[in-house]
């Protein structure tokens, strides 16, 4: 059967146990409140150790010779439990006698009939609150059981524990006052056999699995396959050979079982002495001693010594084993009761001696005051001495106190001296060799171990990072599997992890993989190191020098180091990290700039191109009217200088000619002349040649501009100039001519079509100046208005526009240490503001930027 089939049966097994622990407290509590018969038998019987003994007689009984102790055999001629089994009770009627088949303690049997007796006169002192009682109990140990199987379903140990305590909370809820509770005899017999083997189970499987028991599984199957027949027989087998003996024969069987459970326990108790298990092997042994100790004297005092005692008394000595189990599987742990026991021993010593030095201080006043004649009784005198008495004492109580922490809690200060110092020094360790090493140097001389050692997860497996002590060279070559199951197991529990606490529920390969790691590294502990849910490593921990046992002090320092080493171990790595990359972050920092400042340059370029492209129409048509009028000339001159010579061949006047040429050149030299004009406009404009900082004049600037967009202005739109003197500002003009070309063009593209008038006004201002550009088109949209600045931000159709020119131009006048806004009037239209300072604050990087890209564009690579 698979791990997952065999997790689902076991959770419906216990499940199944759980809802018959409850259906039978719901049936003890219905027949204690239900309860019908008004008439019961004379005689109040025991049934401890299979025998039912006469435990209460009514007086007609008493006087018949009957007495408490005689066996009681069958009634009216059938089988006491039979009789039982059938509830012969509920058929008594008033008057008619019953024959009992009694048995003396020296064999003698003889018939007695006896008369019903009414149900008030067989009231017994504190049955309803026994009953409570047992109930209460009962309701403790299905509770507990229940809390154990929630916590840890996965492990076996908590499926046999709520099994054990649903089969003692059926006893206690069946084997109370079993006239009045329904099928209580049917279900106390049927309870029994379980009990056995539910022990049997726990104590095979917790605290230590024996190895026997992990190669004979079945031995478990079988318990349990005797417990269900022992169960039925009794119920079933009604007339057959030897039928009276079959209740005996489920608390043999439950005896056997318990027998059998704590002999187990018994064994694995003394081969764990003086081993890390110890500690738990003691309370859990101890503890069912004191449990079935009890239990086999009641139930041996009834069967030989005829004694009769209530079956209650036979279940309640069970209080100590659930408990401290369920203590055991839930924390894996148990507390130190020897330390706890001395320590208690040596408080309670010291009490008793303060408290008899008080008492003498008491004695010794009131002699003395009585000589001297003061009242030693008044009030006043009682409290003021009570004063000083108390300050006198409570010097030496805090000393005391001291001492006894000292002597008895030795250990446990120096532990918590050695986590203040670890975690003072690990919060200053930048290096993860020097974590791991003060690590391992705490363990072994906090607690005195042999050897310790740190493994890190590297690559998918633990591997040794830090060690002291004697080590074999297999340990110090070890690489653990991050899915091992060690260590799934320190992942999956969160908590330390011992040999016994591997093997226990673990199939028995798993457990055979487990023992070869703690063998080849010769440790008796290993402590996860968890950050989150990340496994960091494992601390692995030998035994102590002093041969002493890892104790629950050992093993809370051990969780408390593995915790403050994590956040280090976490520190370190993430150190080593950012060193590893400050290596190379200046280099790559320095890579992307020069990356970004080349993309910067392309697309500032290529947004300039992309503008004066947008000229190319206008320019050329301004070029091509003068070009046009030279070239006609040319032709002209042509034809007039083949006539001036031939006049001056022939002798004739040449004046007229001359004249004629004469003015031709002039008007082909004015075209030249044009020509030329806008080609140095262009050339201005655009600064080719320059990437420096100058002194430039923005009217100028401006007005050039204005020159080239001279064609894009013949549409309908009209230009107004409104400019101030300004005084010369510090800037890269070339730039800043970009700025103005793109204002102006997406003012002509707002107006083409329909017209329209473009201002600009320039004013001086303190430390600067202040630009506008405004048109009267249909303005920009409040929804667009925040994205306008934003690259690639475009509203113009596709291939019409790049959403780049606006974005470069708010680029260009930041550098300049400026400001560009929108200002939207309310009547339509645009206004773009541009504030700049006198002396532009560009630094020497995009300045040397600036000169990179210049160059570029004179040796072709930009285009």
């Amino acid at each position: 059967m698979s791990p997952a089939a065999t997790l689902r049966l076991q959770r419906w097994t216990a499940f199944a146990a759980v809802l018959w622990a409850v259906l039978a407290l719901g049936l003890a509590i219905a027949g204690q409140v239900l309860a019908r018969a008004e008439y019961m038998p004379p005689v109040q019987t025991s049934g401890t150790g299979g025998v039912v003994l006469v435990s209460w007689i009514a007086r007609s009984a008493q006087q018949a010779g009957v007495e408490v102790g005689d066996r009681v055999v069958a009634v009216d001629g059938v089988p006491i439990r039979e009789w039982f089994r059938d509830r012969g009770w509920e058929r008594l009627e008033p008057g008619v006698p019953v024959v009992y088949a009694v048995e003396s303690p020296d064999g003698v049997r003889r018939e007695v009939a006896l008369l019903p007796v009414p149900r008030a006169e067989t009231r017994q002192a504190l049955v309803l609150p026994v009953f409570l009682a047992s109930l209460a109990v009962g309701v403790a140990y299905l509770a507990l059981g229940v809390l154990v199987w929630q916590l840890r379903p996965d492990q076996e140990e908590s499926f046999a524990f709520v099994l054990f305590c649903s089969a003692l909370a059926m006893e206690f809820f069946s084997a109370v006052h079993t006239y009045d509770a329904w099928f209580g005899y049917e279900r106390m017999l049927a309870t029994l056999p379980f009990v056995g083997a539910t022990t049997f189970h726990l104590f095979a499987t917790f605290p230590v699995r024996p190895p026997w028991i992990s190669r004979l599984p079945w031995l478990k199957h079988a318990a349990y396959l005797g417990a269900a027949v022992t169960a039925v027989l009794p119920l079933a087998g009604r007339g057959a050979p030897g039928a009276e003996h079959f209740g005996s024969a489920a608390y043999a069987y439950a005896i056997l079982g318990a027998s059998a459970g704590v002999a187990v326990l018994a064994r694995e108790w003394a081969r764990a002495r003086g081993t890390p298990q110890g500690e738990r092997m003691d309370v859990v042994f101890w503890g069912a001693v004191l449990s079935f100790v009890p239990v086999l004297a009641l139930v041996s005092a009834t069967l030989f010594f005829r004694l009769v005692l209530p079956a209650w008394m036979a279940l309640v000595w069970f209080v100590v084993l659930p408990a401290s189990v369920a203590y055991g599987i839930a924390r894996n742990q148990l507390f130190e009761i020897r330390g706890l026991a001395r320590s208690s021993a040596a408080y309670g010593a010291a009490t008793l001696s303060i408290t008899g030095l008080y008492a003498f201080l008491i004695s010794f006043a009131d002699a003395a005051f009585s000589r001297v004649r003061i009242n030693a009784s008044s009030p006043w005198f009682s409290v003021t001495f009570l004063f000083f008495a108390i300050l006198a004492v409570n010097p030496l109580r805090n000393r005391l106190q001291g001492l006894v922490d000292r002597v008895f809690d030795r250990s446990r200060a120096g532990y918590r001296e050695a986590v203040r110092e670890i975690s003072e020094a690990m919060v200053s360790m930048l290096s993860l060799d020097e974590v791991v090493d003060r690590l391992v140097t705490a363990v072994t001389e906090s607690m005195g171990a042999e050897r310790a050692m740190v493994l890190l997860e590297e690559a998918g497996a633990l591997r040794p990072s830090a060690w002291r002590g004697p080590f074999e060279p297999r340990a110090l070559e070890l690489a653990l599997a991050v899915d091992h199951p060690v260590g799934k197991q320190l992942w999956m529990r969160r908590q330390e992890l011992s040999k016994a606490d591997c093997e226990a529920g673990a199939e028995p390969g798993t457990a055979e993989r487990c023992r070869e790691v703690f063998e080849a590294l010769d440790v008796d502990l290993l402590v996860p190191i968890l950050f989150g849910v990340d496994l960091l490593g494992v601390i692995a921990v030998g035994r102590k020098l002093s041969s002493e046992p890892l104790g629950a002090d050992d093993r809370q320092l051990l969780r408390t180091l593995a915790n403050q080493s994590a956040i280090a171990i976490e520190n370190a790595k993430a150190f080593d990290e950012i060193a590893k990359l400050n290596e190379t972050l200046e280099a790559r920092v320095e890579e992307r700039t020069r990356e970004l400042r080349e993309i910067q340059s392309h697309l500032m370029q290529s947004e300039k191109m992309r503008s004066l492209g947008q000229l190319v129409a206008g320019v050329a048509h301004e070029l091509n009217n003068p070009i046009g009028f030279v070239h006609a000339n040319l032709q002209l001159l042509d034809g007039y200088v083949a006539r001036l010579i031939a006049a001056q061949e022939s002798g004739e006047r040449a004046e007229r000619v001359r004249e004629a040429i004469q003015k031709l050149l002039l008007r082909s030299r004015e075209g030249t002349q044009r020509v030329k004009a806008i080609v140095q406009d262009l050339r201005t404009f655009s600064r080719m040649d320059q990437a420096e900082l100058g002194d430039a004049d923005l009217n100028e600037e401006i007005e050039r501009t204005l020159t080239l967009m001279e064609p894009r202005f013949k549409s309908g739109i009209r230009v107004e100039r409104d400019f101030a003197e300004l005084p010369r500002v510090r800037c890269l003009p070339g730039q800043l001519n970009q700025v103005f070309m793109n204002l102006l063009m997406n003012a002509c593209d707002a107006l083409d079509g329909r017209g329209g008038c473009i201002r600009i006004r320039t004013r001086p201002k303190a430390g600067g100046v202040e630009l506008e550009f405004e048109d009267d088109g249909p303005g920009i949209p409040p929804e667009h208005r925040e994205r306008i600045f934003e690259p690639f931000f475009t509203t113009k159709p596709v291939g019409k526009g790049t959403g780049l020119g606006l974005s470069i131009s708010h680029g260009i006048v930041e550098r300049h240490g400026g400001r560009m806004t929108l200002a939207c009037p309310g009547d339509g239209g645009t206004c773009f503001r541009i504030e700049l300072p006198r002396v532009a604050r560009i630094s020497e990087e995009e300045v040397a930027a600036a000169t990179a890209e210049s160059a570029a564009r004179e040796r072709g690579v930009v285009a």
